[in-house]
């Protein structure tokens, strides 16, 4: 079965690089192969006969467990994504919207215990802007944190030899949009003035590089 060979070189991708932090107690192999089964179990079936996939997914995790993972949450966000697409893909599951991972603290859980609530949603494009590059290819500002760099981890990921492999961060807050430069070697501008962290608005240039992004709020 698909889940078995994906459970299996899960084990191996996660565990391999995680099994130095986490040596005893839980472990974030147990999310990744917990988050198959409730892919699973949360299926539907579109009005063309294709299978559909939940693509959106809140781990629950006792506030200790959730300390724990606060520092690697990023790189196992970034597995478990990579995870749910190869299986899916194997399964031949399809997707409505992106695939996006929150991790929750409960403060009622006990540790070692988690809960994963997995729904289905589409992508709100226009609610809090997008990126357009200079070839015009769009990137919706979807998650809390949009992250930019070299590394392939990164939401946008930068072919750039100017960029830094993690460069910046796109922050979604209740008072706006902010674009942070994460101490980057060769900074970033935007509207030609070298910035640290700047809230955007609409039709700001962002320049790292020779790489230019508009940031748009309408198409």
């Amino acid at each position: 079965m698909a889940r078995n060979k994906i459970e299996n070189h899960l084990e191996s991708i996660i565990e391999g690089f995680f099994a130095r932090i986490f040596k005893s107690g839980l472990r974030p192999v147990e999310i990744g192969k917990r988050i198959l089964r409730v892919i699973d179990s949360n299926r539907s079936v579109g009005v063309d006969g294709k299978l559909i996939a939940p693509n959106y997914f809140i781990i629950k995790l006792s506030p200790d467990d959730n300390k724990k993972f606060l520092e690697i949450q990023k790189t196992l966000r970034h597995d478990l994504v990579e995870t749910i697409k190869q299986y899916s893909k194997k399964e031949g599951y399809k997707f409505i919207g992106t695939i996006h991972i929150e991790f929750e603290t409960d403060n009622d859980r006990l540790i070692g215990t988690f809960d994963i609530i997995a729904a289905m949603r589409e992508d709100q494009k226009n609610s809090t802007g997008f990126l357009k590059n200079d070839l015009g290819q769009i990137t919706y500002l979807l998650n809390q944190v949009t992250t930019l760099g070299r590394h392939p981890g990164c939401d946008v990921v930068l072919q750039e030899k100017a960029a830094s492999r993690h460069h910046a961060e796109i922050h979604k807050r209740n008072n706006g949009v902010f674009f942070i430069d994460k101490n980057s070697t060769n900074g970033t501008y935007i509207n030609d003035q070298q910035i640290s962290e700047h809230q955007l608005v609409d039709n700001d240039q962002i320049r790292i590089g020779n790489t230019t992004f508009s940031f748009n709020i309408y198409e």
